[in-house]
């Protein structure tokens, strides 16, 4: 069973399942996982998500892996967790910014003492995010240590979607992917079993290897070195009319 849970097609699980019913679900998929090559990770947290950065820490500290977390909050009053966090084994490695309290990140400084092998991720807010990102890379992260995740879809360029091809590498079938559908969205019509989850490209359980063809990616999951053989078949299209993308299928 897939249910569209995408902008505007949300909906109550109360209202979708009932005793009896038989669902089918996909095993968990981490998209967002800590890069085991790294020396040190930063943790950037920005309101709610610091949730991912305090099981990001407990891993750290389970694993005697050099780490800190910064949690970014514009109102304290407003800020979860923080008795939580205060009170941890690793509370020491716990930075409060609270804007209202005039401790807002300085995420330039905060970057600017990092060694090599250190890894940023960052997670909450577009904006947060894009600060942090920004401030990585004058830093002198390289990208493959920059990490992300979204939860939320954030502004989207004005895209211009046309027909192209997809083909199958493994049969080599093709299918006219029109520009009103996703290429996730005819491969489901034709029996091809692709999960689906945000329909948005941000969660990155539609990967599919990729083969071969000019994509426009449109997604935000990958990186730009796993954009040279992974395509988000929810989102990513022929970067041009009539072009021809072959993934691993």
């Amino acid at each position: 069973m897939r249910e569209d849970t995408g902008r505007g097609g949300s909906k109550l699980l109360h209202r979708i399942f009932s005793e009896g019913r038989r669902i089918f679900i996909s095993k968990p998929v981490n998209h967002f996982p800590l890069a085991p090559e790294a020396s040190k990770h930063v943790l950037m947290g920005g309101g709610i998500g610091v949730t991912p950065m305090i099981a990001f820490a407990h891993e750290c500290y389970a694993k005697g892996i050099d780490f800190e977390l910064h949690y970014s909050v514009s109102i304290k009053s407003e800020a979860a967790f923080v008795r939580e966090l205060q009170g941890f084994d690793w509370a020491d490695k716990v930075h409060f910014h609270f804007s209202d309290q005039g401790s807002r990140a300085d995420f330039g400084a905060i970057l600017s003492d990092h060694s090599e092998g250190s890894h940023v991720y960052a997670c909450g807010p577009e904006r947060f995010m894009s600060g942090v990102m920004d401030a990585a890379k004058r830093q002198g992260f390289p990208e493959d240590a920059c990490h992300t995740e979204y939860f939320s879809v954030p502004d989207l360029p004005d895209y211009e979607n046309h027909d192209f091809t997809l083909r199958l590498a493994k049969s080599g079938k093709e299918f006219t992917i029109p520009p009103d559908k996703t290429a996730a969205e005819v491969l489901i019509e034709n029996g091809y079993p692709i999960d689906l989850k945000c329909s948005d490209g941000i969660c990155g359980v539609c990967k599919c290897g990729l083969k071969g063809g000019e994509v426009e990616h449109r997604d935000f999951v990958l990186s730009n070195t796993q954009r040279h053989d992974s395509i988000i078949l929810c989102q990513s299209r022929a970067s041009k009319k009539d072009g021809v993308v072959e993934i691993d299928l």
